[in-house]
């Protein structure tokens, strides 16, 4: 009589647990923001750190400014701004928004470029005088303010 109790709740258990089981969907939920072929988020933590160390360096007093050091650090970020160039330039997006985005993302590089020269003729004219950073900023901003817009999918 046991056995067969077990034996009946067993089975019942077992069909509830299957029934359970099928109940949950399977169908998985579609992320519907655009796709972007490229980390704009390691981009734009790069970009971050030029900012601060650019920044620090033309806080610094001409007396403790290592020139050649100086330079070398300014020139290292722009190549690693180049290799992000090359790659976003080669990328193509079916979709206009992420390919807005990366040319967006293009023009934020161009310009930190152009002021990492700018930095670098003022390390070299000994005048520190921090060229304008304001577009730079503005940019940084409305570039990292829609990375989470996108989800990054590599090619």
């Amino acid at each position: 009589m046991k056995k067969t109790v077990i034996s009946i709740l067993l089975m019942i258990v077992s069909v509830v647990f299957l029934i359970g089981c099928n109940a949950t969907s399977s169908t998985e939920e579609v992320d519907p923001r655009p796709v972007i072929s490229f980390d704009a988020g390691t981009i734009l933590g790069d970009a971050q750190n030029h900012q601060i160390k650019m920044l620090m360096l033309s806080s610094l007093p001409m007396d403790n400014v290592d020139i050649a050091g100086a330079v070398e650090e300014l020139e290292g970020f722009k190549a690693e701004n180049d290799v992000y160039l090359d790659k976003l330039n080669r990328l193509k997006h079916k979709d206009e928004t992420s390919e807005d985005y990366k040319i967006l993302l293009m023009e934020y590089l161009q310009e930190e470029n152009d002021y990492i020269d700018k930095t670098i003729e003022a390390v070299y004219a000994k005048e520190i005088s921090r060229p304008s950073r304001f577009s730079l900023e503005t940019l940084y901003a409305r570039a990292n303010e829609k990375v989470a817009r996108f989800r990054y999918e590599p090619k």
